[in-house]
């Protein structure tokens, strides 16, 4: 037997997290992509159904941010935010405590 198929029939545990449930099970890697695939054409077709919403250029009001957090378009730049203000509030914790902290 081939290295490449004996990687493909070993079995890994995969967990899934889907509608408030946790499921784990065993799957090849096979399997692994073959639910890949299936959950990116139910994401693009889900897209595909959600009309787009425009903002305006001089619109005073932000969306909120639990709204964002839950769009299907704005979820990826929500948490690229939300990672953005921690690191920075991070390093200015370190500076901070830092025994050689001087202010800027």
């Amino acid at each position: 037997m081939e290295v490449s198929s004996r990687r493909q029939e070993e079995q890994q545990q995969l967990t899934i997290f889907y509608d408030g449930h946790v499921c784990v099970c065993d799957v090849t890697e096979l399997q692994a992509r073959a639910i890949l695939v299936l959950a990116s054409r139910e994401m693009q077709e889900r897209m595909k159904a959600t009309p787009t919403v425009t903002s305006w250029p001089n619109s005073p009001s932000r969306t909120s941010p639990s709204a964002e957090l839950y769009s299907p378009t704005g979820t990826g730049l929500s948490m690229k935010r939300s990672l953005q203000r921690f690191l920075q509030k991070r390093k200015l914790r370190f500076h901070a405590t830092s025994p050689y902290h001087t202010d800027q």
